[in-house]
């Protein structure tokens, strides 16, 4: 069953087309709307496949109204209905029209163009391939279309052009981050939809970039469910970290985990502000009375996430539940929080100044800023005199540079394992291959002495 919402303020010209669409089809469901305000209504509500605009209400003196809902559903087609004397049909198109008929509309050509757009609206859904997968066969195919992915109550957008991924969409984030999460969600259903265009690049990475971010993310989600479900089994130490005087290891847009009492499941929800030693906002997934009553209980509510290779936890008692201008949650300010270490070897924050040389490239100077017995995080700062070389994932690389402890400099193989790629720097994680045991001990002991100290 399609459904199709017909944008017309006069009730004979929407009894028209209400007719010319039932006798066309038994198995559509026709939706009218007085102006495009009304629509977007409907489209918040429900599944919508196509929408018929008439651009001469009116009520309507512009593009603004139109230009507003294709922006808010991008993955809906749109048909516009026009006067020749009013506005031009290229303007209308770039507002995100996907045909644009002039009055009095030709009922034929109306009907043609519906059936193309349905026909994308009715692909169905893909199956048996990872949404990664799916999104290099759109860029080698240069593909423009929307991806819409459901994963138990949660649902994003993956918008595509041309094959480029330059936007995405959850509940509560966009862009990278949002495509980020998207990519690492498991058991997803994805559709095909249509995409008329009307987001601007957000992404700004590769496409491998943003799949590999999403592995990384997909592994920490992961570790952080084993832990909660195998946590007494393994009996992973638990430390302990006063807050006192010290930030608390979580950054705004940070997604937590949140579990409320008599709640069997746990509750998403992405941080978006901080007040030390005072309260921490997040927003709120849920409508506002689902917790409007826990407001000053005495019973805490257990915050979860995962942070550089460590599942925090703490408890927390919740203030306040705001319901506009945006719906948020705000919790008190931990005193202590609790991590346990998830990595298989200890790491440490460092500044070791380092050579990095890629094959058959220049040296490349930057800093080790992260180290283990495994690896290290590599930050090499950008230059404008001079462009860094291509480096690939899994590239070899050799790194010099003087560890502490030891006077001479050290020569250490390893092979890039992740990249990423900011505005001012690169940062490349390095995985150390036949680490000299010498050498892993005394990154061992540096280590662990920086632990007592900060302990």
């Amino acid at each position: 069953m399609k459904t199709i919402i017909i944008i017309e303020n006069k009730s004979q010209e929407l009894e028209v087309l209400a007719t010319l669409f039932k006798r066309w089809k038994k198995n559509i469901t026709i939706l009218s709307a007085t102006d495009e305000h009304a629509a977007m209504a409907i489209l918040t509500e429900r599944q919508v496949d196509l929408v018929i605009s008439d651009l001469t209400l009116s009520k309507t003196n512009s593009l603004k109204n139109f230009s507003i809902l294709t922006k808010s559903f991008p993955y809906v087609p749109c048909i516009t209905l026009s006067d020749p004397h009013s506005l031009r049909e290229e303007e209308i198109l770039k507002k995100g029209a996907s045909h644009c008929l002039i009055k009095p509309v030709d009922e034929r050509q109306l009907l043609h163009h519906a059936e193309e757009l349905l026909e994308v609206e009715a692909r169905g859904t893909v199956k048996g391939i990872p949404i990664h997968s799916f999104l290099q066969m759109l860029e080698s195919e240069n593909k423009t279309c929307t991806l819409e992915v459901r994963r138990k109550n949660d649902m994003g957008f993956l918008y595509i052009k041309n094959g480029t991924l330059v936007d995405a969409e959850t509940k509560n984030f966009k862009g990278e981050k949002a495509a980020q999460l998207i990519l690492s969600w498991k058991e997803t259903l994805v559709k095909l939809r249509h995409f008329n265009g009307q987001r601007k690049l957000q992404i700004k990475k590769p496409l491998i970039s943003i799949i590999m971010e999403a592995f990384q993310l997909k592994s920490a989600q992961e570790a952080l469910d084993n832990n909660e479900r195998y946590g007494q089994k393994h009996q992973l130490p638990l430390r302990h970290l006063s807050t006192l005087g010290k930030p608390i290891p979580l950054g705004i847009g940070s997604t937590v985990k949140l579990k409320f009492p008599g709640l069997d499941s746990l509750v998403e929800a992405a941080v978006v502000g901080m007040i030390p030693e005072q309260c921490i906002l997040v927003s709120n997934p849920e409508p506002f009375s689902e917790f409007e009553l826990l407001v000053g209980s005495p019973e805490r509510i257990i915050v979860k996430y995962i942070d550089k290779g460590r599942a925090w936890m703490f408890k927390s008692q919740l203030l306040k539940c705001v319901d506009a201008p945006s719906p948020l949650l705000i919790f008190e300010y931990p005193g202590v929080i609790h991590y346990h270490e998830l990595r298989k070897s200890k790491r440490s924050s460092i500044f070791v100044p380092s050579t990095f040389h890629l094959e058959a490239e220049k040296e490349i100077y930057g800093a080790l800023i992260d180290l283990s017995t495994t690896g290290s995080l590599c930050q090499i700062k950008h230059r404008t005199e001079s462009e860094l070389p291509q480096i690939n994932i899994n590239s070899p690389v050799l790194l010099r540079c003087l560890l502490p402890g030891i006077k001479e400099e050290q020569k250490i193989n390893g092979r890039v394992r992740n990249i990423k790629t900011g505005e001012n720097e690169t940062l490349v994680g390095v995985e150390f291959e036949n680490l000299q045991p010498h050498l892993a001990d005394t990154i061992g002991k540096y280590i662990y002495s920086l632990e007592n100290l900060n302990s």
